[in-house]
């Protein structure tokens, strides 16, 4: 009887390593995924600033297979051609489709330094992955060619005529009421070739109801309906003004704003970057070699003014915004336009 219990244990025990082998031996491992094929009901694109919910384009693939039935994930990815992909754009997709309106695009255009109102090109591809641990798997290019707008915010202005543009208020630049709190409170930034500067504040691009003021040699003073002298600014360069009329007269101010880059991907987050003021195409411009990591925009080496980037969908820059990001290493040019008060843009470009 002893012996025929232990023939029976010894045969349960050889049935379950059979079953633990048999388990090991269909397990499923994820392999490398095959290649999404990618399409688009369109190749060329002129966006319409006038329609920013319209449909712009469609996506389509077929599904991409990693050996198992997992869930695959996707994502589009677009970039300037000519990149490889370096700086791309991307949004995830649920489907294997997925359509972009007009605003969706331009936003990725501005983002990728695309002219406003000029054809460019960019590529466009579809990321297959299970996670971060496996390796994606990537369709075809496709070469999409797109005319997108300057999405710019049209706010509230004053204008300054003077000496340094031949007093014309319908050419002169504007000062905008970008702080929804301060209605009145006017800023922006403006080059100055001369040592001293005359000049007035007018509330639209003609001279009914000019503002003249008062001036002191800090280049700060009152302004208003009722005063009527010039005002100046005395020192050649790049200035930050300021206009406040909440009251009349109001206050004004200008203060002379150098800018640079700084952070760790730029060496150092102890140490500025200069930028130069290119005076034809009215921005800063800096080419350096940087590393992945971040970095922001600030004047006069301190951060009482200073620039991030709180979207990097988009190329608008934010006061006091978040770093911005930088992925590879290069060398890059590194562009800001501050002549659009509010819609204060930047650009990067890997050489």
């Amino acid at each position: 009887m002893k012996q025929i219990s232990q023939y029976i244990l010894l045969i349960c025990l050889g049935s379950m390593a059979f079953m633990s082998c048999k388990k090991d031996e269909v397990r499923t491992v994820a392999g490398d995924g095959t290649s999404p094929t990618l399409a688009s009901n369109k190749t060329t694109l002129v966006l319409d600033k006038a329609t920013p919910d319209a449909q712009a384009i469609t996506f389509n693939w077929n599904a991409s297979s990693f050996g198992f039935n997992g869930v695959v994930l996707y994502s589009v990815e677009v970039a300037k051609k000519g990149t490889n992909f370096a700086d791309a754009k991307s949004s995830s997709a649920d489907t294997l489709t997925k359509s972009f309106t007009v605003s969706e695009f331009n936003s990725f255009a501005n983002g990728l330094g695309l002219d406003p109102g000029v054809a460019g090109e960019v590529e466009v591809r579809v990321k297959a992955y299970l996670s971060d641990t496996y390796k994606p798997a990537y369709s075809n290019v496709l070469t999409v060619t797109v005319t997108p707008y300057l999405d710019l915010i049209d706010y509230p202005s004053i204008y300054m005529p003077g000496s340094h543009q031949g007093w014309n208020p319908e050419t002169a630049p504007n000062l905008a009421a970008i702080n929804t709190t301060k209605p009145k409170f006017y800023e922006g930034y403006v080059y100055l070739p001369d040592a001293s500067t005359l000049f007035k504040f007018t509330p639209g691009r003609k001279w009914d109801g000019d503002m003249g003021g008062t001036f002191t040699a800090g280049n700060t003073g009152n302004f208003g309906t009722s005063l009527r002298d010039n005002m100046e600014i005395n020192g050649a360069g790049n200035y930050y003004i300021t206009a406040d009329h909440t009251n009349d007269p109001g206050t004004w101010k200008a203060i002379k704003a150098n800018w640079g880059i700084i952070g760790n991907a730029t060496g150092s987050w102890d140490v500025d970057k200069d930028m130069t003021y290119d005076v034809a195409s009215k921005t800063w411009k800096i080419t350096l070699d940087m590393v992945p990591g971040e970095f922001k925009f600030r004047a006069n080496d301190a951060y009482d003014l200073n620039f991030g980037d709180d979207k990097p969908a988009d190329p608008f820059l934010n006061y006091n915004g978040a770093n911005i990001k930088l992925d590879a290493a290069g060398t890059y040019e590194i562009t800001l336009n501050l002549t659009n008060p509010g819609n204060y843009q930047y650009t990067i470009k890997k050489l």
